[in-house]
């Protein structure tokens, strides 16, 4: 019996003291651990990561999403953008599955806040084999915006070199489909795609004509027409109602903007438009009127707004975090906070109990891109943490770490009732251990159901997560673990392994996953429709 008895000195310490050596449950903790062991020994690191510590290679499936999803092309803590843009180009590259790369394409940019990289793994496809190009192109490039973007990654000749018949017979159906407010809205980018592709003018008679000669003949397009030519400013705010014409349309044809103009434009904003618009209404004296004001309030706030308008929470938070210092912005502020906690309802309840291991080390003080440009990843950690504080059904355990566990940032936390406040505990500081917060969970012996952790996983001190790991399943053998990813840097803290799940990507789509599919995030990628 000296196995049994060295089975209970276990990392915690000495025997546990509820378990006798040779009880029937001592034998199955036994058996749990030969195979968590076992596991682990025979599992053994393939790669470095850029700290220099131990990792592993994943299936190129997962690399393939982890750069469609957490795809960046800015600067980040352990890469220049020149060097990782080389790498997740080559990851597409190396997947010669192309009707999953077409699938994890498409997944990436219906779900994901990504755009970018979608649309180079278009261009790839486009490369090796333009009938898949052909079925997927139009659910990737949704606006002359994306076309645009398409053709200048054709251009630069990292991909393919220039622009075949295929690709220019798609750009004119897209050009045949185009309705007059995206040639209003963009159309230098339209421009670009006529030039490219030379359509028929036949292919869609008002836009080219618009475009290459300046002609006005669609209803909204005759709308557009007054708001350039006319100084009445009666007949402009008349046409811009009648016309529903753009924001940037208006802003960028009315010879001179007025205070009325700016309240036209603000009282027939779509909602999105409003949110991404406020510091300009502000800027432009808007909402010294406090009915402006008010009926902005009262639109952010507005329940159908809301969910309808199917936003996700950082759009909020990225609202709230861009205004600046205007007359009404403090009302405007306690309203975006406001609606993200409202547009939280539609996430579904975590039932059991949650630990939510988030990761404050320096390497999330790295910047998004695109529209989240002024949002860092310790933002993202925080407004997930937050959301799923507010739908576990039992108080959560959260364990924010670096190179430890950080139970003051968690004591901050316990403190506050708003994702607002709740997300403004988090920063970027020291080292990183990944273990750290499961090895508290050991000291402890706090058996959860769900470890939940939002991390970039480069890992680099304390003891590697899957000895902790492994080591905690003999104190929560059902414990799941989901390892919530937010940039591309793939290195692996565990192999494949039965339940330890990774989640790429930063868009409520990662909440869905963890709180109403256990299966992997994998899977929903290969039930899409080509």
């Amino acid at each position: 019996m000296e196995v049994e008895g060295e089975l209970h000195r276990s990392v915690w310490g000495p025997a546990h003291p509820l378990i006798p050596p040779h009880s029937p449950h001592g034998v199955v903790r036994m058996k749990r651990r030969t195979v968590w062991r076992k596991l682990r020994e025979k599992a053994k690191p393939d790669k470095l990561n850029r700290e220099q510590f131990p990792a592993y290679s994943r299936t190129i499936e997962e690399d393939v999403l982890s750069v469609l999803m957490t795809g960046s092309t800015a600067n980040l803590f352990y890469v220049n953008a020149e060097e990782n843009l080389t790498e997740m180009l080559s990851v597409l590259r190396k997947c010669k599955d192309t009707e999953f790369l077409a699938k994890a394409t498409i997944y990436a940019r219906e779900q994901g806040f990504t755009r970018t990289l979608p649309i180079a793994s278009l261009v790839e496809i486009s490369r090796r084999d333009p009938s898949m190009f052909k079925k997927i192109a139009a659910r990737i490039c949704k606006n002359p915006h994306d076309w645009q973007q398409f053709i200048d990654i054709c251009r630069s000749q990292q991909i393919r070199k220039g622009l075949g018949r295929a690709l220019k017979e798609e750009i004119i159906r897209a050009i045949a489909e185009m309705e007059e407010y995206h040639a209003m809205k963009y159309p230098r980018a339209v421009e670009d795609m006529i030039n490219i592709a030379h359509p028929h003018e036949s292919v869609n008679p008002r836009v080219i004509r618009y475009i290459k000669k300046k002609e006005h003949e669609g209803e909204q397009l005759r709308y557009l027409k007054i708001v350039k030519t006319s100084e009445n400013e009666e007949e402009i705010i008349e046409a811009i109602n009648s016309g529903a014409l753009p924001y940037e349309v208006v802003t960028g044809s009315v010879r001179k903007m007025t205070p009325r103009i700016w309240e036209a434009l603000l009282y027939q904003a779509p909602y999105f438009n409003l949110i991404r618009n406020l510091n300009n209404f502000g800027r432009n004296g808007v909402f010294n009127n406090p009915d402006n004001l008010e009926y902005a309030v009262r639109r952010i706030t507005d329940d159908n707004a809301i969910r309808h308008s199917k936003l996700f929470p950082f759009r909020f938070f990225i609202a709230y975090r861009m205004l600046k210092g205007f007359r009404g912005s403090d009302r405007l502020k306690h309203a975006l906070a406001l609606a993200l906690e409202k547009s939280v309802a539609n996430v579904p309840a975590l039932e059991g109990k949650v630990a939510i291991a988030s990761d404050v080390s320096g390497s999330m003080s790295s910047n998004l891109t695109g529209d989240y440009s002024v949002v860092q990843c310790c933002d993202v950690v925080g407004i997930f943490t937050a959301c799923l504080i507010k739908k576990c059904r039992e108080l959560p355990i959260v364990l924010p770490f670096d190179e430890e566990v950080r139970e003051d940032i968690a004591a901050k936390i316990y403190e506050k009732d708003t994702i607002m406040k709740i997300a403004s505990c988090f920063g970027a500081w020291g080292g990183t251990s990944l273990s750290a917060p499961v090895e508290w969970l050991i000291r402890k012996r706090e058996r959860v159901d769900y470890f939940i952790a939002f991390t970039d996983n480069e890992e680099w001190r304390g003891r590697p997560f899957i000895e902790a790991w492994t080591d905690y399943k003999e104190i929560a053998p059902e414990c799941v673990a989901y390892l919530v990813t937010l940039l591309p840097y793939r290195d692996y803290p565990v192999p494949e392994m039965e339940d330890v799940y990774f989640i790429f990507g930063w868009s409520d789509a990662v909440l869905r996953y963890i709180t109403t599919d256990p299966r992997k995030q994998i899977e929903e990628v290969n039930k899409i429709s080509l």
